[in-house]
């Protein structure tokens, strides 16, 4: 049965770097660590790589690993993400990796996404069922 997780994330640390070449267009890596609240509580790490365009808006893509609880159940899952930024707010899809979840969350499936303005906060979904 599916069910629908929602609530807010704050990030608590973001360190970027450059990545790929300097004669193409500004390429970054990005670590950001967020905490969790609402109907998944937590912490998650990112890893994006990230296109920046000259109006400095962008497109990225990454890998999140979540620690913490979806109601019950305590555990860790991965997520595959994919957004952009518009230059004011991040909106991001993302997919939870079939067969990565750990502890309670094992047999995690699910889509969703979040948006965040130009900040330290959003808010996020995820519309997700366990095969157990």
């Amino acid at each position: 049965m599916k069910a629908i997780a929602k609530g807010g994330f704050a990030i608590t640390d973001w360190q970027e770097k450059p990545a790929g070449t300097r004669t193409g267009p500004k390429v970054t890596r990005a670590t950001v660590k967020q905490k969790f609240t609402g109907d998944i509580k937590g912490s998650g790490t990112t890893e994006y790589v990230m296109v920046y365009r000259p109006d400095k808006t962008a497109e990225y893509s990454g890998v999140q690993v979540v620690n913490g609880s979806i109601g019950t159940r305590k555990g860790s899952f991965a997520l595959l993400l994919k957004g952009k930024f518009d230059g004011q707010k991040a909106t991001t899809k993302w997919e939870v990796v079939p067969g990565a979840g750990k502890g309670a969350l094992k047999g995690l499936s699910g889509k969703g996404g979040f948006g965040a303005p130009h900040g330290s906060k959003g808010e996020y979904t995820l519309t997700y069922e366990f095969s157990d």
